[in-house]
């Protein structure tokens, strides 16, 4: 793909947000280029997913290792679920919407058409993907820095106990990216007084029950389904 003058000038742009120099400007841009781009541009194969894939790695080993040596009393199971809070769609989504990432996104018409610039999952694949754009660029040493650098305060915060894992996020994430739509919530029952109702609420993905919930509140009955759906289909996937 060949960049023009304001393709460049933009790029340039982003680097100097992030503070990483330009060295490769096709490959900062591939980073940037999501796949409906690509096929209607006619190169399919020039989306930024493999450099996602690449930086989704990258950026695991950094958060492990920093929470490894920083937070040595964790246990591993702890430093698992400030790993999985870290990594979520929404985590990086808006971190990707802090950094102005969703400006320099090369979008396909149709995904511009239906909010693919604000829409989380998407904004996080890219960030993925500009780490490993990053750690091509600048090896380890310089994508360890821009993801301390990114989401430094978050992994503190997580690591005190000021981060909760939201499950209903973190289910509704992995339901989008692997079926394309959002995990429904029904109420089964609700008993007690007006001031003390107890709520029975479901689960179902894909006209399917999953899994179900109980709690004084909708929410906190909806945030038990969604773990447990969650739990569910992500140990099966994993199987």
């Amino acid at each position: 793909m060949v960049l023009d003058k304001t393709r460049l000038k933009n790029l340039r742009e982003f680097s100097k947000l992030l503070k990483i120099p330009l060295k490769n400007a096709a490959i900062f841009n591939n980073a940037l280029t999501h796949k409906s781009y690509a096929y209607e541009l006619g190169t399919p194969s020039l989306n930024n997913e493999r450099l996602e894939f690449l930086g989704d790695a990258v950026l695991g080993l950094v958060i492990s290792e920093h929470l490894f040596f920083t937070y040595p009393s964790l246990k591993e199971g702890e430093m698992s679920k400030i790993k999985s809070i870290i990594v979520s769609a929404s985590i990086l989504g808006e971190k990707a919407k802090e950094i102005h990432l969703n400006e320099f996104i090369l979008l396909g018409k149709g995904e511009e058409k239906s909010g693919g610039r604000v829409r989380s999952v998407l904004l996080a694949d890219t960030l993925e993907a500009v780490i490993g754009a990053t750690y091509l660029i600048g090896g380890f040493k310089l994508a360890q820095k821009l993801i301390l650098t990114l989401f430094g305060s978050e992994i503190s915060k997580a690591a005190n106990g000021e981060i909760k894992k939201d499950y209903k996020t973190q289910l509704q994430e992995f339901i989008q990216k692997s079926y394309g739509e959002v995990p429904k919530y029904q109420i089964e029952e609700a008993t007690g007084p007006d001031h003390n109702r107890t709520f029975r609420i479901s689960c179902q993905i894909r006209g399917q029950k999953i899994s179900s919930g109980v709690g004084k509140s909708k929410k906190d009955a909806e945030q038990q389904a969604a773990q447990m759906a969650y739990l569910k289909i992500t140990s099966k996937s994993m199987e």
